[in-house]
């Protein structure tokens, strides 16, 4: 049951929401930038732009189960105390589909999580980087690429 104090507390972790998260509009461009990944983990940030505003966000980047590279926009940890994260940006439904496509564009695909479709062995978060890799070659010459400091991503956005 949901007493006073709680709802109290409910209400300005809203307010604090509102007055905090960062709200855009679908913009013309994203940009992705000063890519950092652990070789290893295949984790790490990117520098997202939306359009012209500056100064960015820092979006999380991870390798998912599917095999693609995937994002996480910037959080808030217990805003106020509450037990939750929340996103610290707003974005449209367009603008978060160019950043995916983006973000999955980045790297090969990696083999996903599940039977192996080849060797009909199980893939796994232990199993090593090297051996869910389809093309050695491809994959490192992406790599470099994307961490490369002068390296710049323009996404097109569709208009709403």
């Amino acid at each position: 049951m949901v007493n006073d104090s709680s709802r109290e507390h409910i209400q300005a972790v809203k307010e604090w929401l509102q007055k905090n998260v960062r709200v855009y509009p679908t913009p013309s461009t994203i940009t992705l930038r000063q890519i950092r990944l652990d070789r290893k983990e295949l984790r790490g940030e990117a520098l997202l732009l939306i359009g012209d505003a500056l100064p960015g966000e820092e979006l999380t980047l991870w390798m998912s189960e599917s095999g693609m590279l995937t994002f996480s926009p910037p959080l808030f940890h217990s805003p106020l105390g509450a037990p939750a994260t929340y996103a610290a940006i707003e974005l449209t439904k367009k603008t978060e589909q160019a950043i995916a496509d983006a973000v999955q564009g980045l790297l090969p695909r990696l083999l996903a999580l599940g039977i192996n479709p080849k060797t009909k062995e199980w893939v796994t978060t232990s199993t090593p980087l090297h051996e869910r890799i389809a093309d050695t070659s491809e994959f490192n010459a992406a790599f470099e690429r994307i961490t490369r400091a002068d390296f710049e991503y323009v996404k097109a956005v569709e208009p709403d």
